[in-house]
């Protein structure tokens, strides 16, 4: 096998130009491929981190899970079911509070239960006027389930958790609003009550979604808002163990308390499917790029057996068979994919270091707002650059090598051929 290697290295040297170009193509597609996969998954990564330190694991609802089966219907069994209609003006709530808040706590897995209040509200500061949801928490609790307290980029977490008419409000939403930092707020709730918060601290978790909505207030002011008594809550919010461990959870404890659980996977999975589908249309077209590469890897091996005729024909009358002829080809082939993924390797890995430094902005619009893009970085894309630049190769390989080895060294070498 080395002295067939080493046959397949002397022909690819002795066309240097068809080679490097090849091998620039190899290098270029697995380049785009390890730079693709560094964006598409650190963007599917950073909206994940992001979706996790600002928001709970598991919420508990204020409404009952729906006990009657699509299935059930479907099969045309009779079913009977007694249920009592939500009064149009009742409150939909977590209640009692403290017996819910005391069943979760006990649950296994759930290291923290925090109750919170919501309440739609028309937020107005001087004559501008925006509807927002007003969320209640208990301070304490809310910098243990989120890391909001170190997303503050003006004012202090400290004075929220001191002040019971203190406010924390998103940067996209101060900025609509205009109300600056010790600004005060009016809020009127559904019920007609009407509030006056100050503004003592601006946070920007880098989520658009979250920036342009983010009210946060004492949990008991958000209760007179929204019209619910001292024990009754909006939902209850969990801290888990883990977080990957939030859908199973959410399962088994809405079986547990009859309230509608939903992990930050249920949450957020539109949008985690939204990303996974563009990542899968940008690598399905970064692929291709890896197909054009191995079409120029053909080119050169057909011209490479078209123009070493003569030298294939001697090799066989030295006696080597159909078989070497093949093989050396392949060998090229193979040859080309390593040395192109390698090159391949050292590109992606400095575009990767050169991207993550380039300052970007997508405006408001966009649903992940960073200063700059961040770039995952894995062994496991150089791998699969390596591996499909090999499959590639190999496979365009496999004509021009079938062809070489089909030469009949007799006729070749009377001039009949």
């Amino acid at each position: 096998m080395s002295r067939l290697l080493r046959i397949a290295e002397a022909q690819l040297r002795g066309r240097p130009r068809q080679t490097l170009v090849a091998l620039v193509s190899v290098a270029v597609g697995s380049a785009m491929l390890i730079v693709t996969l560094s964006l598409t998954t650190g963007l599917s990564e950073d909206f994940v981190t992001k979706a996790l330190e600002t928001s709970a694991h598991v919420e508990v609802l204020g409404r009952r899970p729906e006990r009657v089966g699509k299935e059930a219907l479907r099969r045309g069994e009779p079913l009977y079911a007694l249920a009592r209609h939500h009064v149009p003006d009742e409150k939909r709530s977590v209640r009692p509070l403290t017996l819910v808040l005391a069943r979760a706590r006990a649950f296994p897995g759930v290291r923290l239960a925090s109750p919170s209040a919501e309440a739609q509200a028309v937020l107005a500061y001087g004559t501008v006027r925006r509807a927002s949801l007003v969320v209640g928490v208990v301070p304490g609790d809310e910098a243990a389930i989120t890391v909001l307290d170190e997303r503050v980029v003006e004012g202090s977490w400290e004075a929220f958790a001191r002040d019971k008419d203190a406010a924390v409000v998103g940067s996209g939403l101060a900025r609509a609003l205009g109300v600056p930092l010790g600004g005060q707020l009016q809020a009127l709730g559904p019920g007609g009550q009407l509030l006056t918060f100050r503004v003592v601290a601006l946070v920007q978790t880098g989520l658009s979604a979250v920036d342009k909505a983010l009210m946060l207030t004492h949990l008991e002011r958000a209760q007179i808002l929204a019209g619910l008594a001292s024990d009754q809550a909006s939902k209850v919010r969990l801290l888990l163990e883990s977080p990957w461990q939030a859908p199973a959870v959410a399962k088994a404890l809405q079986e547990e308390l009859g309230y509608v659980c939903l992990s930050w996977f249920d949450r957020s999975a539109a949008q985690i499917e939204s990303f996974e589908r563009q990542n899968l249309i940008t690598r399905v077209l970064v692929f291709f790029t890896m197909l054009v590469a191995g079409f120029g890897v053909a080119n050169v091996l057909v011209q490479l057996a078209a123009q070493k005729r003569r030298d294939i024909a001697i090799l066989r009358a030295c006696g080597f068979s159909r078989r070497d002829i093949g093989t050396i080809f392949l060998l090229q082939g193979l040859l080309l994919g390593v040395l192109g993924s390698a090159l391949g390797w050292l590109g992606g890995a400095a575009l990767i270091s050169l991207v993550r430094r380039i300052p970007v902005d997508f405006g408001e619009q966009a649903v992940l707002r960073n200063e700059h893009l961040r770039m995952a970085e894995y062994p496991w894309f150089y791998l699969l650059a390596l591996a499909l630049a090999l499959v590639v190769c190999a496979l365009a390989s496999l004509q021009p090598a079938r062809r070489a080895a089909s030469l009949i060294p007799t006729a070749i070498l009377r001039g009949e051929h």
